[in-house]
């Protein structure tokens, strides 16, 4: 009986164990956050962009064919007239050697007219042909002629052809990029490599349509290297383009770079900064943080989630938005430092909902 008394507060124990309840599931929306902090003072406005050449331009072959060499890779220098790729010419010279075949029969032909013509000039003079006879001897004489020049010239266009098989550099700089390769067959006019001429660096930058208004009012800008920020080169505005990129909603500038002083590698990445604009003080926060919405009145209006830590729910605010540089934009009032504002997933929160910081994993 002893025995059967122990067994049976275990089996309870054993029973309620099975039955114990699984832990409940937190329901509540993971979002990633950041506390704000204010700006110290005005920081120049800035873009980054890479350096490229007011003269770039993609060479290709004039003719047809398949390519059999190629010399350069890219980033190399190559001079005036140095040899950048090959194609197989043996086509083309086959077509030079029938040409000129061609001129030599009709040389010989247009000689043998020659002197027809002048026996017949002779045979006139003693009245033993008519001139009837001696001006159809003129005419086929003239017409050797013709056809010589027109063999002269096919043989000039199929040796111009055997010349294009060979791809040369029209001028001193560098190989940006390299397209096409050995045993690749490339149509006429088709890019094989991108040429650029390092002696007019420029700096191309993809600007958003906030970023329009203050370039274009810029009295000074300057780029620094990302390889060497004590580099600093004085830049003017060439040129914006007329119309967005349909993929980025961006729009592509130039600014030409005003002294260069020294050879600027082509591809660099470089900082654009506005010196006489700057980012008003304020709390600079992630893009993805702010909301664009409008009000009961239908004006526009600019929101942001702010979390309360206490409670852990997220309520809207409206702010007062100011520049945007790069991927940060800076909110004038609105936010205080110290608040946690939501920075993802901003358009599918609802007030007063609660919510979980996203434990976001270390690099």
């Amino acid at each position: 009986m002893a025995r059967l008394a122990l067994v049976v507060p275990l089996a309870a124990l054993l029973l309620s164990a099975c039955h114990e309840a699984p832990p409940a599931k937190d329901e509540r929306r993971a979002v990633s956050v950041q506390q704000l902090t204010a700006n110290s003072g005005q920081s120049a406005i800035t873009y980054a962009g890479e350096i490229r050449s007011a003269f770039e331009s993609q060479l290709g072959f004039q003719v047809a064919g398949r390519i059999v060499e190629r010399a350069v890779s890219a980033g190399d220098s190559v001079r005036a007239g140095q040899v950048l790729f090959r194609l197989d010419g043996s086509d083309y010279a086959r077509a030079l050697d029938s040409a000129a075949a061609q001129t030599g029969a009709a040389q010989s032909a247009a000689a043998t007219q020659r002197a027809d013509l002048a026996r017949s000039r002779d045979l006139l003079a003693q009245g033993f042909i008519s001139q009837a006879e001696f001006d159809q001897q003129k005419a086929a004489t003239d017409q050797a002629q013709a056809q010589l020049r027109a063999a002269g010239a096919q043989r000039g266009t199929a040796a111009a052809q055997v010349g294009r098989t060979v791809l040369t550099a029209p001028r001193g700089g560098v190989i940006t990029q390299v397209e096409g390769e050995v045993g690749q067959v490339v149509g006429a006019g088709q890019a094989v490599l991108t040429f650029a001429d390092p002696s007019r660096p420029e700096v191309a930058v993809s600007l958003s349509e906030g970023g329009l208004g203050p370039v274009q009012r810029a009295k000074r800008l300057s780029v620094t290297l990302w390889s060497d920020p004590s580099r600093k080169y004085a830049v003017k505005l060439r040129s914006i383009a007329g119309a967005a990129d349909p993929a980025t909603r961006t729009f592509a500038a130039r600014f030409s770079i005003i002294a260069p002083g020294e050879t600027l590698r082509m591809g660099e990445t470089a900082e654009l900064r506005i010196e006489d604009e700057r980012v008003a003080s304020g709390i600079l926060v992630p893009l993805t943080a702010i909301a664009q919405g409008h009000d009961a009145q239908g004006y526009d209006k600019a929101q942001a989630w702010v979390v309360d830590r206490r409670t852990m729910t997220v309520q809207p605010r409206t702010v007062k938005v100011g520049q945007a540089s790069g991927d940060k934009l800076t909110v004038l009032s609105g936010l205080r430092p110290g608040e946690t504002i939501v920075t993802a997933g901003i358009h599918l929160l609802r007030a007063g909902e609660k919510v979980r910081i996203a434990e976001v994993p270390a690099s």
